[in-house]
């Protein structure tokens, strides 16, 4: 039983990660795309909004549809169509093909996050979520460093049309595990007959619901916006390698890990809200720590680029130990209805995601100040929203 668990979580964890690989592995070739469809810096950005666009519909649709097809179907149909879209983006002929192909991508790898959750949720009791979230968050932590490495890596040695080959078959290995291991947790005799205007006023009603939705969004926003901005901070304007610039992903992903470690280890001992402020608190210090860097660094590299990735490690440890009490927290009051709640959730906080993604691909520049400006930003947001959760 224990190793039927253990094989459980790794099949989560692998359905839930491989949709942040497939965000995050092509990052070091942002430059290269911009190059290759002849559109600008901003435009190519677009691409990661786009993909967050047809995320938060996925998770809305998979949501859904696993609360009356099933929890494995839902998950299967989904990992089909994720296949279909890179398929499509390794034959994009142009930049609007490119776009198209990158959101059929998201709206089928969505089913891998919102679905897999729902499961663990099927799962797992109020007091065994918290560590359980935590666990999964903390190995998670290293699949968007996995990305940039692993993007590097191939396009180093091969070209960018191997990146989409290399998720064919992370798909194909998805949908093959699925077929073979996943059960099905949902069930159909006890599943209670819906009614969508109740169900729509209880969430709409659920201030913790909007909150920690909210904080989801912004942690994830920044999480991707980083991802975003980074290939061409180092390797554009700090002269980094391509695997140089991969390499860094471990440092982002030992901070994601020791932050939900962190998290796991002081909400036994402290209140979530005190998690929250002392996570929020953190991404202040590295956000600060980054603006410091630049005005006064900026004409030193090396110091700069030690000071700067010490910001990085810190923003990063910050935000993710507030992640695993907003995931597990978010939807306590819906139990009866996890499907159709998780997938509001999902199409709620992805649409931040997109929209910070978009904001920041908006405002990129060649100016180190910018992204910073927008952490701090970022920050008041999440201040905001931590406020009103203790209300």
């Amino acid at each position: 039983m224990k190793n039927q668990k253990k094989s459980f979580i790794w099949l989560i964890i692998f359905l839930v990660g491989f949709p942040q690989i497939s965000e995050t592995i092509y990052t070091p070739s942002l430059s290269e795309l911009a190059s290759y469809y002849q559109v600008t810096g901003n435009q190519i950005q677009q691409t990661l909004s786009m993909y967050f666009v047809g995320f938060a519909i996925g998770v809305f649709l998979w949501g859904i549809l696993s609360d009356f097809i099933g929890r494995k179907v839902s998950m299967l149909i989904g990992i089909v169509v994720y296949i279909v879209g890179s398929f499509l983006c390794l034959h994009a002929v142009d930049f609007q093909a490119l776009l198209l192909a990158r959101f059929i991508q998201a709206l089928g790898a969505a089913v891998g996050s919102n679905v897999s959750q729902t499961i663990l949720r099927d799962t797992y009791s109020d007091k065994e979520r918290i560590s359980v979230f935590s666990k999964i968050s903390a190995v998670l932590a290293f699949s968007p460093a996995i990305g940039p490495l692993l993007g590097s890596v191939v396009v180093s040695i091969w070209d960018i049309s191997m990146l989409f080959k290399l998720l064919i078959l992370i798909g194909s290995i998805a949908l093959l595990w699925s077929i073979s291991s996943l059960e099905e947790t949902l069930d159909f005799q006890a599943k209670p007959h819906y009614n969508l205007k109740n169900i729509a006023g209880n969430i709409l009603a659920d201030r913790t619901f909007w909150v920690l939705g909210g904080l989801i969004g912004t942690i994830n926003g920044i999480i991707f916006s980083y991802y975003g901005e980074a290939p061409f901070i180092f390797i554009e304007q700090l002269d980094f390698s391509l695997i140089e610039y991969g390499s860094i992903g471990f440092l982002v992903a030992l901070a994601s890990f020791c932050g939900a470690r962190f998290c796991k280890t002081i909400s036994t001992k402290y209140s979530n809200q005190y998690v929250l402020n002392t996570g929020n608190f953190v991404f202040l210090l590295g956000t600060c720590t980054y603006l410091l860097d630049v005005f006064f660094l900026s004409e030193w590299r090396f110091a700069f680029i030690i000071i700067l990735l010490l910001s990085v490690f810190v923003i990063m440890f910050g935000i993710t130990c507030m992640l695993p009490i907003c995931l597990s927290n978010a939807l306590m009051q819906h139990k009866p209805y996890l499907g159709i709640a998780g997938a509001v959730l999902g199409l709620y906080y992805y649409a931040i995601v997109g929209s910070i993604t978009w904001v920041t691909s908006y405002f990129h520049s060649s100016s180190f100040l910018t992204f910073p400006l927008l952490l701090l930003f970022w920050f008041v947001v999440n201040s905001g929203l931590i406020a009103l959760n203790r209300k």
